[in-house]
């Protein structure tokens, strides 16, 4: 891919990511939303819904012969030449109840599930991670690049209990149960962009969560593997499941091997 269309790309990326995230700070602030519920324990307020049409206003402005696939608004201009992958608020939960942990994702693919361009936007303490294939991956305008712990006993992990589907629970905790007996410790943030994009800055080692959407990991695996980590899928990316496992690449297959018992 041409570096000068990736770059294209990246700053339109950025530019809507800056510009919701300052959106979402002000609603936060004021708290003029209203909270919903889509499905247990998913929730949605109208600063998601706002923000995601400012994103993908800003981006059809840019690019008008794309298309989008937005947590919100589902699929959209779908014979367009490139696909956005857009979650205007990762970790709603945190958003609403005043934690400072979410994000604004934005992601850029042509062929799916191999995001070229992704930005994960932290408003609330100005963190703009951000990454373009083959362009290196970057932190406020640092370069990034995963931690070198290979050894599973001195990893922190990231395990995220299936909140949304508690009928996978039993055969979740007996896999987190192996990867906690066999790391030093375990995170959970609220939002899977963040966790990715930590991974990829080097503060986190591992990730292992069920039942994400696309939208939801789309930008931080583009800046994972930019910064050197591994992600894949049990059973292969879609947009409606992803059981994702990230990693700094070093324990990668050490995390899979206590998911599988």
């Amino acid at each position: 891919m041409d570096q000068a269309i990736l770059r294209q790309h990246l700053d339109v990326a950025i530019a809507a990511a800056r510009a919701a995230g300052s959106q979402a700070i002000a609603a936060e602030m004021s708290k003029h939303f209203h909270v919903t519920t889509k499905h247990t324990n998913d929730f949605v307020t109208d600063a998601d819904k706002e923000n995601e049409k400012l994103i993908i206003g800003m981006i059809r402005k840019a690019f008008p012969d794309e298309s989008f696939f937005g947590e919100e608004s589902g699929e959209s201009d779908a014979s367009g030449t490139g696909r956005w992958v857009i979650d205007p608020i990762d970790g709603t939960t945190n958003f609403f109840r005043g934690v400072p942990d979410f994000v604004i994702s934005i992601a850029w693919e042509i062929e799916k599930y191999h995001p070229l361009v992704g930005v994960v936007y932290v408003p609330s303490q100005k963190e703009l991670f951000y990454a373009a294939e083959g362009m290196g991956a970057f932190c406020n305008g640092v370069p990034i690049h995963v931690s070198t712990v290979s050894d599973p006993k001195m990893a922190l992990m990231v395990c995220v209990p299936p909140h949304r589907h508690h009928a996978c629970a039993d055969a979740y905790f007996a896999a987190e149960r192996r990867l906690f007996d066999g790391c030093s410790d375990i995170r959970s943030f609220g939002s899977a962009a963040l966790e990715c994009a930590y991974i990829a800055a080097g503060r986190l080692d591992g990730y292992y969560e069920l039942l994400l959407g696309w939208y939801d990991i789309a930008a931080g695996l583009a800046i994972l593997r930019e910064a050197g980590g591994k992600a894949d899928c049990v059973g292969g990316f879609s947009d409606t499941r992803c059981d994702v496992v990230a990693s700094n690449g070093l324990i990668h297959d050490w995390i899979h091997q206590q998911i599988h018992g």
